[in-house]
């Protein structure tokens, strides 16, 4: 594929987004079609740590992801005249003896100092939070506000291209024409309904029902995000997302009791005070078995393509790989092999 050419992307969660704002940087038509309901967006917090806590790890490819994230997020914000993308302190408390070894061992290494910051004494008698075992704080953390970013990015995009929302129609689909309009690709950003698309139902991704509660606190600190069993962030005027559940293999989207009364529990590790709830709400994640994105082309029909399955921290690598898979759409670049959906083709 060359430039200047006509793509249709199907759904406008965070992966269309991204891959249809760098088609339009580069000078392609963009048609969006998103039926608006946003499954996954709904417990998304748009939370970017560097770090995988459970055995304190670097995230995957996060020495790439951190740079690009922070351009294509502050020219987004510079372009559509909004804020939404905010640095935001992250403590983790210490859940072990062991928990806080493995950050011992790392904290002064090369490769993750420029995310861990050496414990101090300070760490140690931190207060704000149950702290039996010590506490860390992680450098280059920040947060996304899912609702201004959205809300911005499809202004920009119906300014530049066409947004339809409807439910995409797999009835209209012909080759590359879609409702009697020819493309020279078809994108498929469906998240975990891609089970449902006939050209990549074969592709392993499960739903993931998850829960998060928006609460009210005197007492919680507004200035750092807590981690420990639940996050916590802060949303100013002592307003505070927490979560959240993992309810696999299901597709529902109503709250239940069970998934409040678990966050709850998990948020005890953190403080004992009480917290007013004041929302909950639950949506559904695309979880990729080996935990990678899918993206590529189908085998069979050369038009069609899928950039999907981003996962927990897409608000982190999403940026770099919608400019990635557009360099393989547009200029034949190869894809990584970790996130080809060729590794699934025996």
């Amino acid at each position: 594929m060359k430039n200047k050419k006509s793509m249709l992307i199907v759904g406008a969660g965070l992966s269309g987004i991204c891959v249809s704002l760098q088609l339009l940087k580069r000078g392609c038509s963009v048609t969006l079609v998103d039926n608006q309901k946003n499954v996954s967006s709904r417990v998304a917090v748009g939370m970017i740590n560097p770090l995988v806590f459970r055995r304190m790890t670097k995230s995957w490819r996060v020495d790439e992801f951190l740079p690009y994230l922070k351009t294509f997020y502050r020219e987004l914000e510079k372009e559509t005249n909004t804020t939404f993308f905010h640095p935001v302190p992250i403590r983790r408390l210490f859940s072990s003896e062991q928990e806080r070894d493995f950050w011992l061992k790392k904290e002064t290494r090369k490769d993750f100092s420029q995310y861990m910051t050496a414990v101090s004494e300070e760490d140690y008698s931190y207060s704000e939070g149950e702290n039996p075992f010590g506490s860390g704080r992680v450098k280059e953390t920040y947060f996304v506000d899912f609702d201004t970013f959205f809300k911005a990015s499809l202004t920009l995009i119906k300014e530049k291209g066409i947004v339809i929302n409807e439910e995409f129609n797999f009835t209209k689909l012909h080759n590359s024409t879609y409702n009697d309009t020819s493309y020279n690709g078809v994108i498929f950003c469906q998240g975990y309904l891609s089970k449902e698309n006939p050209f990549f139902n074969d592709i392993p991704i499960d739903p993931t029902k998850g829960q998060v509660l928006t609460v009210h606190s005197k007492s919680l600190p507004e200035n750092v995000s807590l981690n420990r069993k639940c996050f916590i962030l802060p949303k100013g005027k002592q307003i505070f997302k927490v979560g959240s559940t993992y309810e696999w293999h299901n597709t529902t989207t109503h709250i239940t009791e069970e998934s409040k009364l678990h966050i709850l529990e998990n948020l005890s590790f953190i403080t004992d005070e009480k917290v007013k709830i004041i929302e909950q709400v639950a949506g559904v994640r695309p979880t990729v078995k080996d935990r990678r994105p899918t993206l590529g082309t189908h085998p069979n029909h050369s038009h069609y393509h899928i950039f999907n399955g981003m996962g927990a921290k897409g608000y982190m690598i999403a940026p770099l790989l919608s400019e990635e898979f557009v360099d393989y759409l547009l200029e034949e670049k190869a894809l990584d092999k970790e996130v080809n959906i060729q590794r699934f083709v025996k």
